[in-house]
C-alpha cells in the first residue's frame, strides 16, 4: 500500500477518466476534483451521452452516478463492458436502492459525493488494477 497521495497521484495522472453524472453542479465540482488526480477528465451528463463518448475516447476508468435520464448507469456499464469488460468502474449514488444491483459491475462504489479519503482508495486500486 502506497501511503503518499503525491506518489499515488503521479502513478495514475496520465489514466483517462469518464464522470457520468446528471446533476450540473455535481458534474462541474467533481471534474475540478478528479482534475487534481487526472490530466484527462471528461464529463457526461447521463448514461447515453457517457456510452457515446467511451466509444469515442475508450477512457481507462469511469465514475458513474447511478439514477440518471435517458439511460442510467447500471444499463451505461453494461453496454460498455460489452466492448471492454475490463474497464475500472467506479459507482457513486446518493441511495443505496440500486447499488446491490451494481456492485457486481463496479470495482467500486461509494455514496456522493466522493470524499478525499475515498479518492486514496480508489487511487490504490487504480495502481492495483492498472499494476502501476
Amino acid at each position: 500500500m502506497i501511503k503518499d497521495i503525491k506518489a499515488l497521484k503521479e502513478m495514475v495522472k496520465e489514466l483517462t477518466v469518464l464522470y457520468v453524472e446528471d446533476e450540473d453542479e455535481m458534474r462541474s465540482g467533481s471534474e475540478l476534483f478528479l482534475k487534481k488526480f487526472f490530466n484527462f477528465v471528461e464529463t457526461a451528463k447521463d448514461g447515453e451521452e457517457g456510452l457515446e463518448k467511451f466509444q469515442t475516447n475508450r477512457h481507462d476508468i469511469i465514475f458513474t452516478d447511478v439514477m440518471m435520464p435517458r439511460m442510467d448507469g447500471e444499463e451505461m456499464i453494461k453496454k460498455i463492458k460489452e466492448i471492454d469488460n475490463n474497464i475500472f468502474c467506479v459507482t457513486l449514488t446518493a441511495s443505496e436502492v440500486r447499488l446491490e444491483d451494481i456492485k457486481e459491475m463496479c470495482d467500486l462504489y461509494y455514496r456522493k459525493p466522493i470524499s478525499y479519503d475515498d479518492m486514496n482508495t480508489v487511487l490504490q486500486e487504480i495502481v492495483k488494477k492498472f499494476n502501476l
